[in-house]
Parts: C-alpha cells; sequence; structure tokens
C-alpha cells in the first residue's frame, strides 16, 4: 500500500510540476517561466517524460471513470409490487427478518446478519455467529442455509443468491476480580 501511495504521490507532483511549466509557458511569470525555459533547453529528456506522465495520468483518469462507470449498484431497499401498490422494504427490515430465522438455531444476540441486494433484486446474505462452544458447525450451518431463504422469500418475496455463514469463537466473560485483591494494599513497616 505504501509503494502504491508513493507511486501516486510522485505522480501528482511530477503533475503539478508540469501543469506550472505549461502554464508558465503561456503566461509570463518571471522567474519561473525562465527557469522552465532552461530546463526546456537543457534536459531535453524532460519533455519526453512529462509527456509519459501524462499519458500515465489519463490512463490512471480512464481506469477511474470506468470502475465508477461500471460499478454495481447496490440498492438500499427493495420493491415489491402487489395488486394494490407497491411496497418497499428496507435492508434493515431484510436482515431483521433473516436473524429471526435465527431464533430456534443459535443465539440471537450472537449473531450479526448483513443483506446485500443485488441488481436483480435477489439478496446475499452473510452470517456471522460467535460461539463460545463450537459445537454441531455443519449441522447449524446446514440449518441456516435452508431457514433464512424460506423466511426471506415468505416473507418479503425475495430470492437468496448466497448464504455465507462464518461461525466466530466467542471470547470467554472474563471474571472479576474482588476490589480487595485488586488494589495494591498499603505495606506499613
Amino acid at each position: 500500500m505504501r509503494v502504491i501511495k508513493g507511486f501516486i504521490s510522485l505522480l501528482l507532483i511530477a503533475g503539478i510540476f508540469g501543469i506550472v511549466g505549461l502554464y508558465s509557458q503561456m503566461v509570463d511569470l518571471g522567474v519561473v517561466s525562465t527557469f522552465f525555459n532552461n530546463l526546456l533547453f537543457q534536459y531535453d529528456w524532460l519533455f519526453y517524460f512529462y509527456q509519459v506522465v501524462l499519458f500515465v495520468l489519463l490512463a490512471v483518469l480512464l481506469l477511474t471513470f470506468l470502475m465508477i462507470l461500471f460499478k454495481p449498484i447496490a440498492k438500499k431497499q427493495i420493491h415489491i409490487k402487489k395488486d394494490t401498490g407497491q411496497v418497499n422494504l428496507p435492508l434493515n427490515t431484510l436482515e431483521s427478518i433473516a436473524k429471526s430465522s435465527l431464533h430456534g438455531i443459535v443465539n440471537v444476540d450472537d449473531a450479526q446478519v448483513k443483506v446485500r441486494l443485488t441488481k436483480k433484486q435477489t439478496a446475499d446474505v452473510e452470517v456471522t455467529i460467535a460461539d463460545e462452544k463450537q459445537q454441531q458447525f455443519l449441522s447449524r450451518g446446514k440449518q441456516i442455509q435452508e431457514l433464512i431463504p424460506q423466511a426471506l422469500q415468505n416473507m418479503a418475496m425475495i430470492e437468496t443468491n448466497k448464504i455465507k455463514v462464518i461461525f466466530k469463537k466467542k471470547k470467554a466473560e472474563s471474571s472479576l476480580l474482588p476490589l480487595s485483591s485488586s488494589k495494591k494494599e498499603s505495606r506499613v513497616v
């Protein structure tokens, strides 16, 4: 990451230096224009260097534009069409539906559910469960992967694309020491 930041900062410094140089050639800036004229005549390789810098900046800007243009749109709510109109369900409602379907399998307080909607109005669900016993991973995972799609289909009429279940080890509650043993007692000599 540091290499990328360093490369981008060097490109920006070279770009700023080049823009000031180009501007000094269009408008007389006194000492700055003289400095850049002398650089241009003494170092002819500088002209080719700035062509490369401008080409790299153009490529970076083009890639950024394409990433913004083709980035998948994450929807914040789903629209269900009914005979009488349209019902809008936000993501937190879908997360609540998925979390309530976990009620019989795991402790709901130890579970985190994230729902992402795709363009085709299907849901990607990620369930993270903190469990201190860590028993029956496979059977619990299978039950979760079966119950969440049923709950979302029944309650919100939405299909699930994929369900990811992550089990994490819950940190055991630390026992609190009595106050008298945790304080340093004064010594009398």
